[in-house]
This record gives structure tokens, C-alpha cells and sequence, in this order.
């Protein structure tokens, strides 16, 4: 079953990325790759819009024949787009057939890798991650003949949150016909080698082909290195500095002093979870006894795929590497073929030259379906390209000139994106409410370089080398730089001053911190003061900003080729980790941490690329002695980066294993088979005989509630309940208002003794089913559950479960 099941997920996946191959070759013909490795998540992202458009618009069902339709739409259209190119692409394969071989063996093996590594640590869980949400939303999908999904967790509401991964997840399942507490962790698998091959192509395709070994680098710094907490970790266990270093260090899981009996460090005491935890920030309150710490989080893709949640930066990284590979093909094309409109300045002219806009708009506006915080990230990096090929076009006019020509096609573009997913957009309501500034916590260096590490030397190194390409003065970025700094900080007292009333209590809105009253204005000024003084993180990330910005905007000639484009991927990532010392988006937590999350996670992403084209690309520079130092100063603190991977997989195994058992199967709930059979034998009961998507009652996950048991039920079938976590609700609408009225109306259904008030309730809220097992009956007086018995028949029973269908008086 095991095997059946790998093989049908390689042979869906590699359908999918045929449907998908026509088109990457033929729009993404300015790469050397001419998209072959791209084709793969472009494939399955593309057929599943169709498959979401056409269950929008009702004019196909969300089911299996109709992901294979749009499979076969999707080849359509790649052949018409392939028209008058076969001579090319025969020439391409020719000449490109060991790049094809390497790209089909590293998806292949990336796949059946990290299936193996998911059959460790399989399980489907409610503490520790959000798979319990993750496994909801995708059987709700799988429910769904329409879009949008209705919400598991809320019933009569669709999902209010961006799910296109979830349908891609979910057409995929459809598809190869295996159940969704499989098809979760293949979809881990799938997701790993999907992101493998695109960064591969990516760099395959900057060093234009020369290196089809070397790029295989990029897989390897996106996907299996971790950062410097693994090393850490290891001497802290050794106990070989002193306590004043871990306590200036300050990194939350090890600043104890260490043990006095240091030993070797195994993978069963390793603490894989404390990587993505290396940032510590306080909240604005001290106490005579001690600071309070504010939650932070910098996830890297080696984490998250250990981690092995389905969450949507996972889910959209595959896709936000086609976009990388679209925005290069536009800066390789810059210099190719006059536009459709030039050639043929008929309709079918414009039409052909309009297409690629459009892919491209479907493309990245598809990010905002999947990972919202993606799509500005990437629009961005395109109208960079854009003002790039402008200022190399016309290096006469100005700078000034050229971002107001870019204006009009950039904003278009905006748009287009966005009205291409309306329905979508229509339909979420969101947690975020606008920008604050951050006032008090600032990234100190020493944990800003534990979480980058492995990557700093070569995004250093490509600081320097396009700096020095470009002939930019050292003196002169520095100035600007600690000017910059200024700026901005003068500007966050200002509004610090303005809005430090309302913003300081936000901050604190949701902390318990018995006998503090208010916070004076004062501790916003010590705060900024502070920061005046330690400003090495944001001093250094600004002159890496300064030195890439003018560099890239030198004169005509200055930096070359793929050049240009890795010094954008660069200074993105810079402005990235800038952005966060001084601003966040504000949402339900108030503080930064989901801004940190995001954006050093796309950081990750686009340095490793970058690091891995420098780490390939290796001409005018191979002979030079500061070259082969950087070199192997970069490969030693890569090679940090792995001690955390390579004792984090065993350890995750391990950790589960110990906790949960049912390891070395890639399904998910055999745990729950394991631990509770008659709950696991129910709910597959309800997953066959019951069909569409009747609401179930069952014990609700409220009070602001998370990571708990409660809400199994409709997780684990795709049913609707009246309340799942309250406190997800909370997140994704942006209130409690609704689940709060149900937090009531649930508590009066499972305790009253009233007929004519439970017939009333469960009549409101359309419940079909009743659902009372071991944790129902853990919960709720026996007298207030006695009631169904006398009120509806059994639909099933086993000895710690019985459900109730509903049945009018």
C-alpha cells in the first residue's frame, strides 16, 4: 500500500508537470533551462486555477475529472503557445539532455528522500504544529464540490483564509485516490522535491547552463541547511563557555548557565523546535524581577519541511520559486525579439504579446491566494526587474524618469494579479490592521547572524564583488547608510510620540502582567535611545542595501547578466530583514512576530540562491586568494547549517515515536488508530457512509482555544462543526464575535435538559449529526447528554462512541 501509494503521488505529480512542460518551454524560452525544471510547479499550480475558476464559476465540480481536464486544458494551450518553436526545442533538448537527466533524478530522489524522512515522524498532531488545522481545511476541500470551501471549524462560513495550497494538496489527493491522512505527508514529500528542482533550474539557469553539478547547490542551501542553533546546541551541551557568554547570547533555550558535565550531544537530547526560536524580543514592560518575553519566529525551509506542517509559506514556496524563474526570464529576454504588437500590429499581435503579462499576473497573483505576504514581496522584485531593464534600455534619462514609465505597467500588473483571484479576495476577511512601528525591539547582531550563518559569507561576498563591479565608494554607502538609520529612527520618535498611547496598549492587549500600570512616554524614548546606540544589525543591513542600490543602478554596463538579477534577489532579502527593525503588520498578537516569520523565511529563500550562484559561478574570481578563503570560510559555516538537519530528522523521529508511536508509515492517523481505535473507528464510519456536508456537533476547542484535542471530529472528516478552535477564528476573521454567540449556544446544547431548547438550537445550526465520545462525556454533565438518546436513533455506536443522527419531531 505504502509503495502503491509513493508511486501514484511520482506518477500524478509528473502528469501534472507534462501539462505544464509545452508552455514553461515555450514562455520561458530566454532561460538556458527554457523553464523544463519550472514546468513541474507550474503544472500543477496552473491546472489547479482552472480547477478553482471553473468550481468558482460552478461550471465544473471540485472532483478528480475535472483536475485531469484541466491538466489537459493547461497541454493545450502549451502546445498552441509551442507553435513555430519545435525546430528550437528539439535544437534545446539536444544540447540540454544531461541538464533533463539531472532534473528528473534529483525529483525522484528529493520525493522518495523526504518520504522516508515523513514515514519517521508521520503523525498527525495538535500540539506542536498546525496540522490539525491543515488536515481540516483539506478535508473540507475534498468535501467541497464548489468554491470556496466551507470552513470546518465554523459551519455555515466558507474558510477564511488563503487556501489555494490546500486545493492544489487536496486536487492531487483527488487525483491518486488515497486518503488525506496519506496524501498529508506525501504532499510534505512532494512540496520538497517541487521547491528542489525549481531552485535547481533557478540556478542552472544564472549560471547559464555552464554548471549543471554546481547548481545542484541551491537545493541543498534552500531545502536541507539549517542555521548556527544546531552548533550551538552542541557546545552548550559540552558546557564549553562560560554561562556570562550563553547570558550575553541570549537565545531563550540556552541562556542557563551550561551543564558543569558537559557530554556529547545525541539526537535524542537535541531540541530541534529551538531554531526557529533564536530571536529574542521583550515586551515594553520591566519589572524589578524580570522581562517579559514577546514570542518571535524565524522558520527557514529546512525547519518547516522537519516541522512538517502544510502551512501556507510551505505550501506557496514551490510557486514563489516559478516566480524568481519568470521574473529571470524577463530580465534574459530584455535584450530578445521585438514585442507581438511590433511584429503584428494586428489584434492576434497584441493578444500574443499580452499573454506572458497575463501568465505572469496569474502566476503572481496566485501568491496571494497562497501566502498573502508573498504577493508585494514578489511584485515588487518584478518591478525591479522592470526599472532594471528601463535604466539599461535609456541610461540617458533619470532615475526619476524611468520609475514613472515603470508607474503605469507596474500598478497594471498590481491589478491585473489581483482581479485574476477576485472571487478569492471577495471572500477573505483578515486578522491584519495596518502598520505599526517598532519601537522597542531591535535584532541583535549576534542572533541575526545564528539564524543566517550559513548564508552570510556569500551574500557578503556578492556585496563586495557587485560593489566593486560597479565601482561604488565604501565611504559613501556607510554615510548614507548611518544617515538612513537616522532618518528612520528620528521618524519612529515622531510617530512614536503620536501614536504611543494607542500603540502601547495594543502591545500590551493580551498580556497578563499583574501590578503593571501605565507605560510612560519615557520608555519609548530609552527604547529608540538604545537602539541609537546598538545599530550594527540595521547599520549592516543598510549598507548592504546602499551598496546594491547604487551598484544596480550604475551606468549602462556595470553589472552584467545574471549579475544584476542575483543583486536584486540580494538586496530584496536585505530590505527584508530591515524592514521588521522598524515596522510590522499589526494583527492579533501585536508584535513583529509574524512579520520576522514571513519575511526572514523569504530572506532564506532568496539568499540561498543567490548564495548558490556565487558558490557556483566562480568567474574572474577563482584564482584570487580572498576568493578561495571566503569559499571555504562559506562551506565551513554551511556545513554548521547541517549540524542542526542532521540531528534534527532523527530527533523529530525520535520525539514522536516516543510520544505518539506509529512511526515508519506515511499515514498520518495510525497513532490515533493506535491510541484511541474506537474514535479513529467512528470517524472512518463517518467518512464512508456519510456523503456532502452535514453539520456535526461535537465538544468545541473555544475560550480562545488551540492545539488541543477538540475539533478531531470535523478535522478528520471535512464535516462541518459549529466551532473548532476559537482561537483560529479569531485569527482568520479578524474578531470573535461568531464563535463567541456558538460558545454558548454549544454549552446549552450539551447541558440543558430542555427538549424544546435543544430540538430549537440544533434546528439553527442545521446539526445532522451528534457526535459523543470519550471527550464529550469528559466534559459535559450525563444528564445533559442523556437527552439524545431519548431524542434521535444511533447512526453508529462502539463502546466509547455514540452518534446520533437528528431527525425532526
Amino acid at each position: 500500500m505504502e509503495l502503491q501509494a509513493l508511486i501514484s503521488w511520482y506518477l500524478a505529480l509528473q502528469g501534472f508537470a507534462l501539462a505544464g512542460t509545452p508552455l514553461a518551454l515555450a514562455w520561458l524560452r530566454h532561460l538556458p533551462s527554457r523553464g523544463y525544471a519550472i514546468a513541474k510547479p507550474l503544472g500543477l499550480l496552473f491546472s489547479g486555477v482552472i480547477l478553482w475558476w471553473g468550481a468558482t464559476l460552478r461550471l465544473w465540480p471540485n472532483t478528480a475529472a475535472a483536475a485531469l481536464a484541466a491538466a489537459l486544458a493547461l497541454l493545450a494551450v502549451g502546445l498552441l503557445a509551442l507553435r513555430g518553436q519545435w525546430d528550437a526545442v528539439a535544437s534545446w533538448w539536444r544540447g540540454h539532455r544531461r541538464f533533463v537527466l539531472i532534473t528528473e533524478l534529483l525529483f525522484a530522489a528529493a520525493f522518495v528522500a523526504w518520504a522516508a524522512v515523513r514515514a519517521s515522524q508521520p503523525q498527525i498532531v495538535t500540539a506542536g504544529g498546525e496540522k490539525w488545522m491543515e488536515i481540516a481545511f483539506l478535508n473540507a476541500i475534498l468535501r467541497s464540490p464548489a468554491m470556496p470551501p466551507h470552513d470546518p471549524w465554523l459551519s455555515g462560513f466558507a474558510i477564511s483564509y488563503y487556501y489555494l495550497g490546500y486545493l492544489l494538496l487536496g486536487m492531487l489527493t483527488e487525483v491518486t485516490a488515497l486518503p488525506a491522512t496519506m496524501a498529508f505527508n506525501l504532499g510534505n514529500a512532494a512540496w520538497f522535491a517541487l521547491a528542489a528542482v525549481a531552485a535547481y533550474g533557478i540556478v542552472y539557469d544564472l549560471t547559464a547552463g555552464r554548471r549543471p553539478l554546481k547548481a545542484l547547490f541551491a537545493p541543498l542551501l534552500l531545502l536541507v541547511t539549517g542555521n548556527a542553533n544546531g552548533l550551538l546546541q552542541v557546545i552548550y551541551g559540552l558546557g564549553l563557555l562560560p554561562a556570562s557568554f550563553w547570558r550575553w547570547l541570549d537565545l531563550k533555550a540556552l541562556s542557563a548557565p551550561p551543564p558543569a558535565d558537559g557530554t556529547w550531544m545525541t539526537a535524542a537530547h537535541f531540541d530541534w523546535w529551538q531554531a526557529s526560536r533564536v530571536l529574542h524580543d521583550y515586551a515594553p514592560i520591566v519589572t524589578a524581577e524580570t522581562r517579559v518575553s514577546q514570542e518571535v519566529i524565524d522558520e527557514f525551509p529546512a525547519f518547516s519541511f522537519i516541522l512538517g506542517d502544510m502551512h501556507p509559506h510551505l505550501l506557496a514556496l514551490p510557486f514563489v520559486l516559478v516566480v524568481i524563474a519568470l521574473a529571470l526570464n524577463l530580465w534574459q529576454g530584455r535584450r530578445g525579439e521585438p514585442r507581438g504588437d511590433e511584429i503584428h500590429p494586428s489584434l492576434r499581435g497584441r493578444l500574443a504579446a499580452l499573454a506572458p503579462w497575463l501568465g505572469m499576473a496569474a502566476a503572481l497573483g496566485a501568491l496571494g491566494f497562497l501566502n498573502t505576504w508573498d504577493f508585494p514581496i514578489y511584485w515588487a522584485l518584478i518591478v525591479a526587474v522592470m526599472l532594471l531593464i528601463r535604466r539599461e534600455r535609456t541610461p540617458e534619462k533619470s532615475l526619476l524618469d524611468h520609475v514613472l514609465a515603470v508607474i503605469p505597467p507596474a500598478l497594471a500588473l498590481a491589478v491585473a494579479s489581483v482581479a485574476l483571484y477576485a472571487p478569492f479576495w471577495f471572500a477573505l476577511r483578515s486578522q491584519a490592521g495596518g502598520v505599526l512601528p517598532n519601537v522597542f525591539n531591535a535584532t541583535r547582531l549576534p542572533q541575526f547572524l545564528v539564524m543566517f550563518a550559513p548564508l552570510a559569507v556569500p551574500v557578503v561576498g556578492i556585496v563586495l564583488r557587485l560593489g566593486k563591479e560597479a565601482g561604488v565608494r565604501w565611504t559613501q554607502a556607510l554615510g548614507w547608510s548611518v544617515l538612513l538609520l537616522v532618518v528612520i529612527t528620528l521618524a519612529a520618535l515622531l510617530v512614536g510620540r503620536i501614536v504611543s498611547s494607542p500603540y502601547l496598549a495594543a502591545v500590551r492587549q493580551g498580556w497578563e502582567i499583574p501590578g503593571v500600570g501605565t507605560v510612560e512616554l519615557a520608555t519609548v524614548y530609552d527604547a529608540l535611545l538604545t537602539r541609537l546606540l546598538n545599530p550594527w544589525t540595521a547599520l549592516a543591513l543598510a549598507c548592504g542595501c546602499i551598496v546594491l542600490f547604487i551598484a544596480l543602478l550604475a551606468p549602462r554596463g556595470a553589472l552584467q547578466g545574471e549579475s544584476a538579477f542575483v543583486g536584486l534577489l540580494v538586496l530584496l532579502g536585505l530590505g527584508l530583514t530591515l524592514a521588521p527593525e522598524y515596522v510590522f503588520l499589526k494583527d492579533v498578537f501585536n508584535t513583529r512576530m509574524n512579520t520576522i516569520f514571513k519575511f526572514y523565511f523569504q530572506a532564506w529563500v532568496m539568499w540561498s540562491l543567490a548564495a548558490a550562484w556565487w558558490l557556483a559561478d566562480g568567474r574572474g574570481l577563482a584564482a584570487t586568494w580572498g576568493r578561495r578563503v571566503g569559499v571555504t570560510l562559506a562551506w565551513l559555516l554551511i556545513a554548521v547549517g547541517w549540524i542542526y538537519t542532521g540531528f534534527a530528522i532523527p530527533a523529530r523521529a525520535g520525539q514522536n515515536e516516543a510520544l505518539y508511536g506509529g512511526a515508519g508509515t506515511l499515514d498520518g492517523a495510525l497513532w490515533l488508530a493506535q491510541r484511541e481505535p474506537e474514535e479513529w473507528d467512528a470517524i472512518r464510519w463517518l467518512n464512508t457512509h456519510v456523503a456532502g456536508r452535514p453539520v456535526i456537533l461535537e465538544t468545541p476547542g473555544d475560550r480562545y482555544r488551540a492545539y488541543v484535542y477538540e475539533g478531531r471530529v470535523s478535522a478528520l472528516t471535512g464535516l462541518p462543526t459549529l466551532l473548532g478552535w476559537g482561537g483560529h477564528q479569531s485569527q482568520w476573521r479578524g474578531n470573535y464575535d461568531e464563535p463567541a454567540v456558538r460558545e454558548a449556544a454549544l454549552e446549552r446544547l450539551f447541558t440543558t435538559t430542555d427538549v424544546a431548547e435543544t430540538r430549537s438550537l440544533l434546528a439553527q445550526y442545521d446539526v445532522a449529526y451528534l457526535y459523543i465520545g470519550p471527550v464529550e462525556r469528559a466534559r459535559y454533565p450525563e444528564e445533559g447528554l442523556a437527552k439524545f438518546a431519548a431524542l434521535f436513533p444511533v447512526a453508529y455506536q462502539n463502546a466509547a462512541v455514540t452518534l446520533y443522527r437528528v431527525t425532526p419531531p
